[in-house]
């Protein structure tokens, strides 16, 4: 099973994504990636943030986390999201660290439209509107190509 952290970063009520192009439509997922040997999810998720966006993230608080369950096509996978800020650099897309097409800074307005992996756009809604933390969704529905 592959555990993949991920930081929530919401600046000027607009969340960063991270955005991959497929010929069904664009998809959209939460700056982060898997974990390294010896890594705390904190610091999976400060590296990732830096290889792949080319800015230092501070990691607070575990927000939500769930599950995806394997197929045939994909292992199963654990989703931990944190709330991350910003603390150093402007996020562009670090070419040959990342298979994303762009970034994309999301009004929160417009989250609930987009295809989202996994399908965490309620989670996110319900952070914003209420601030509710440590939240397990259980099993998540996975849309990525």
């Amino acid at each position: 099973m592959r555990i993949r952290p991920a930081a929530l970063i919401i600046e000027n009520n607009h969340v960063l994504f991270l955005r991959y192009d497929y010929p069904g439509g664009s998809k959209f997922a939460l700056p982060g990636g898997n974990v390294d040997a010896g890594e705390t999810f904190p610091v999976t998720i400060a590296r990732e943030c830096e290889e792949e966006l080319g800015i230092e993230v501070e990691v607070h608080d575990l927000l939500f986390t769930g599950q995806v369950h394997a197929t045939d096509d994909y292992s199963a996978c654990v989703h931990l999201v944190f709330e991350g800020d910003i603390v150093g650099g402007i996020p562009h897309i670090q070419a040959g660290e990342t298979t994303a097409d762009d970034l994309v800074w999301v009004p929160v307005d417009k989250i609930a439209d987009l295809t989202i992996y996994p399908s965490i756009n309620d989670a996110i809604l319900d952070y914003v509107h209420t601030g509710k933390k440590g939240q397990y969704l259980g099993t998540l529905k996975q849309i990525w190509l």
